[in-house]
């Protein structure tokens, strides 16, 4: 499967069991809302594969790193009161970001990334909002040879 993913600022509050529902890919009436209409800065393109570990990409890292941020808050907010959260971009976020949108020599070719310039830009415009990452498309469905899917995870 290959989707595009999206980095979204959310500057309205968020109910806790909203948040909850949403890194539960549950219904979220509100959060999909916000979603959609929030500032967004387009990542790139993930490509799912049956195999685990994933393929490597930049857009990849950051989904993992919002997935992380976003349900263990505690493990990074050591004060956070509540499980589930949409990180706050600070300076740590801002950093933690880029560091994972950094092009590696692994990353998967398929995988197209937006600049790093551009996610630089729109972080430091949205300093102080709520992130998580958004896929306004439903995933495609691809066929990859066998030797093309493991490309990069070597």
């Amino acid at each position: 499967m290959i989707e595009e993913l999206w980095l979204v600022a959310i500057v309205e509050e968020v109910p806790d069991d909203e948040v909850r529902r949403w890194w539960n890919s549950k219904e979220t009436e509100l959060l999909d809302r916000l979603a959609a209409s929030a500032p967004g800065f387009r990542l790139g393109t993930i490509l799912t594969t049956g195999d685990e570990p994933q393929l490597g990409s930049p857009t990849r890292r950051v989904f993992d790193l919002m997935f992380l941020r976003g349900t263990c808050p505690e493990n990074f907010h050591p004060d956070s009161s509540t499980p589930y959260v949409l990180p706050l971009l600070d300076a740590d976020l801002r950093s933690a970001v880029l560091a994972a949108f950094s092009p590696q020599a692994d990353d998967h070719p398929l995988m197209t990334a937006a600049p790093l310039s551009g996610l630089t830009e729109f972080l430091d415009k949205h300093r102080g909002t709520r992130l998580t990452t958004h896929s306004p498309t439903e995933a495609v469905r691809v066929s990859l040879p066998a030797t093309l899917g493991r490309q990069g995870t070597g």
